[in-house]
């Protein structure tokens, strides 16, 4: 179970926190950002939201009250809201990692082939980690979009992109954009933080899949 606790530490692939913000709205990040959305914004949800399928690489870093920990992403494979990725990391001699699915089930491969199953991955992580995160909202994050059914507070750079986003307790700041199959100033990189929490992840290759 420790192979499993130590990536779940790394990836927190496993989801994102269920609730959501009772406090007034906050002041923006930064002066220069702004919550009026920019022309478009609705029809470039629709988009992204059709970029559902895709097979990336990258490095991501956590760090949290235990220390720090990293993992590079051999192969994140998405297909709507199924995943299958393939990690790799010297932290601790983690060697080889496999997780497989999706909001309701998750399962875990460590370097020996051990496996570790549940219908509920939020238990998991809490049993595991001390701390909560929604397995829904990390595949729609990383495409720099809300989740559609919880409140959200978007924040857009002069460029019109999305640049922080607040939901569900979490802060999310977004940069390196690029185009992603057509679509236009799609983040590469975000840093996700939570209390004592906070998540980094840098996509190196992001390949989108034909339906």
């Amino acid at each position: 179970m420790k192979q499993a606790q130590r990536l779940l530490g790394m990836v927190v692939l496993g989801g994102l926190l269920q609730g959501c913000m009772t406090a007034p709205p906050a002041p923006a990040p930064d002066d220069s950002l702004t919550r009026a959305q920019p022309e478009g914004w609705q029809a470039r949800q629709a988009e992204l939201r059709t970029l559902n399928q895709w097979t990336l690489q990258g490095k991501v870093a956590v760090r949290h009250e235990q220390g720090n920990d990293s993992a590079f992403i051999r192969e994140w494979v998405q297909n709507g809201d199924q995943f299958l990725i393939e990690m790799s990391s010297a932290f601790m001699g983690m060697g080889s990692v496999r997780l497989e699915g999706s909001p309701t089930f998750l399962t875990i491969t460590d370097s020996d082939g051990q496996q570790y199953l549940s219908d509920d991955p939020d238990a998991l992580i809490r049993e595991t980690l001390g701390w909560s995160l929604p397995v829904e909202a990390l595949y729609i994050w990383v495409r720099g979009l809300p989740l559609q059914d919880s409140p959200a507070d978007v924040f857009f750079d002069q460029q019109g992109r999305i640049s922080h986003l607040r939901q569900q307790g979490w802060e999310i700041h977004y940069s390196n954009y690029a185009t992603l199959a057509g679509v236009e100033a799609v983040p590469h990189s975000l840093t996700a933080t939570r209390n004592d929490l906070r998540l980094r992840l840098v996509i190196t290759r992001w390949t989108p899949e034909t339906p």
